[in-house]
C-alpha cells in the first residue's frame, strides 16, 4: 500500500500508511515515498524463553523396585538445584536435598523409598534467586 498524505490546517500534513502501521507528522513539504525495498516492519527480537527443568530420570510415569538416583539438563543461568522427593498419597516430603551444583542427586543412605507412588521436582538457582521450579514428575517405587 503506498503512504497517503494527509493535509492539515497551518501547512502541517501527515502521511500515513497502513502497512508500516505509522503515522508521521510534520510541517513543510511532505516525505518522500517510502522505497518499496524497504521492510514494512522492523523485525523486533523475540524475548528470551523462560527457562524450564527437564526431568531425565526417573521419567514420568516411571516404576522401580529401587529408585534412588535423580536426574534432569542443566537450566542456563543456574548455578545450583534443589530436589524434593514427595509422597504422592499424603504430600509429606520425604527428602528436600541441600541446593548443589551438579544435574544429579542420590537419595542419601538413610532414605528408604516405600513401595507408593511418589512426586519429584527440580528447582534451579542463581545464588539466592530461583530460577524456575520443574512440575512434579510422578513415578511409583514397587514391592
Amino acid at each position: 500500500m503506498t503512504p497517503r498524505n494527509l493535509s492539515l490546517s497551518a501547512g502541517a500534513f501527515c502521511t500515513a500508511s497502513a502497512v508500516l502501521l505509522t503515522v508521521a507528522c510534520g510541517g513543510g513539504a511532505p516525505p518522500a515515498p517510502a522505497d518499496s525495498a524497504t521492510p514494512a516492519a522492523e523485525s523486533v527480537p523475540a524475548a528470551a524463553a523462560a527457562p524450564v527443568v527437564r526431568i531425565i530420570e526417573p521419567a514420568e510415569g516411571s516404576s522401580s523396585g529401587h529408585i534412588s538416583l535423580f536426574r534432569w539438563e542443566a537450566v542456563d543461568g543456574a548455578d545450583r538445584y534443589r530436589v524434593q522427593v514427595t509422597a504422592a498419597t499424603d504430600r509429606r516430603i520425604v527428602w528436600d536435598s541441600p541446593a548443589m551444583p551438579e544435574t544429579e542427586a542420590h537419595l542419601p543412605n538413610t532414605i528408604a523409598l516405600e513401595p507408593e507412588s511418589y512426586y519429584w521436582q527440580v528447582t534451579a538457582l542463581s545464588g539466592d534467586r530461583v530460577l524456575v521450579t520443574s512440575p512434579p514428575s510422578r513415578f511409583l517405587v514397587t514391592p
